[in-house]
C-alpha cells in the first residue's frame, strides 16, 4: 500500500469516496480501527462502516485519502464487509499503490476553531411583498474549523443547517487567538462525516491576504501534534 510510516494511523480519521451500484459517488469520513498486514506484504485497513449506508455492502471502486506530516496521501481500495470482537467493520485492501497528491499547494492542519460564512443567497425566491430592488439579507452560518491551510478550510456545520451551494462566493471569518480573519471564498465541495454532520470546504479567493498568519498557526498546530508522538 505504501511504507508503512505513511499507513493512516489507528484511530486516525481518514476521507472514503465510495462508489455505490446506483446513485453518484459518496465522499465519507470514517475512521481507522486496525491495521493488519498481508503475507503479501500489503496492509488491510479495519474501519468504521459509515452511518447510513449498508456495512454488508461490498465496494469495488473506492479511495482512501488521509494526512501525514509531509501531506495527503491517496489509494484506490476495494471494500467488503467483515465483523471484528467488536462488531461490524469495513476492511479495506488496496488495490494500487498509495500516492501523495501534489496538487495541494499548502500545508494543512487538523485544528479546531470558529469559523462564521457569510452569504446572499441571490437564486432564493422573494416573497410578493419583497420590493424587488431591495437585496436578500446575508446568510450567516456558524461553524467549526476541522482542516485549515493558508488556501482554504473543512469547516462542520450544525446539523439541518443550511450550508451554501457548491460554487457559492461568500466570506468566510476564521478566529484564531481573539483575531477574527476575514477574506473572500469560493465553496468548494460539500462532505458528509461518519457521524452525520456535514462539512463544507472553501478555498479562499486571496491567499495572501491572511496567508503568513494562517501559515504560521498551521506548522505550530503541526509542531505541536508531532511533539506529543
Amino acid at each position: 500500500m505504501a511504507p508503512p510510516e505513511l499507513h493512516p494511523a489507528v484511530l486516525q480519521n481518514v476521507a472514503l469516496t465510495v462508489r455505490p451500484t446506483t446513485g453518484s459517488a459518496l465522499a465519507l469520513e470514517t475512521k481507522v480501527l486496525d491495521l493488519e498486514p498481508q503475507s503479501d506484504g500489503s496492509t488491510t485497513l479495519v474501519v468504521a462502516p459509515p452511518p447510513g449506508l449498508d456495512p454488508r455492502e461490498h465496494h469495488f471502486d473506492a479511495t482512501l485519502a488521509w494526512t501525514y506530516p509531509l501531506g495527503r496521501m491517496e489509494c484506490t481500495v476495494r471494500t467488503r464487509p467483515a465483523r471484528r470482537a467488536y462488531g461490524e467493520v469495513w476492511l479495506l485492501c488496496p488495490s494500487a499503490p498509495a500516492t501523495r497528491l501534489q496538487e495541494r499547494a499548502y500545508f494543512r492542519a487538523r485544528i479546531a476553531v470558529p469559523v462564521l460564512l457569510t452569504w446572499t443567497d441571490l437564486d432564493a425566491e422573494r416573497e410578493p411583498e419583497q420590493d424587488p430592488d431591495v437585496e436578500p439579507e446575508p446568510i450567516d452560518l456558524a461553524g467549526v474549523v476541522v482542516d485549515l491551510s493558508e488556501g482554504g478550510l473543512l469547516a462542520t456545520v450544525p446539523r439541518g443547517s443550511r450550508a451554501p451551494a457548491v460554487g457559492t462566493r461568500l466570506e468566510a471569518t476564521v478566529r484564531v487567538d481573539d483575531e477574527d480573519l476575514a477574506q473572500p471564498a469560493t465553496v468548494v465541495r460539500h462532505v458528509r462525516f461518519a457521524s452525520g454532520g456535514i462539512g463544507v470546504a472553501v478555498a479562499f479567493a486571496e491567499p495572501r491576504r491572511h496567508g503568513d498568519r494562517l501559515r504560521a498557526v498551521v506548522f505550530a498546530v503541526e509542531r505541536r501534534r508531532r511533539s506529543r508522538t
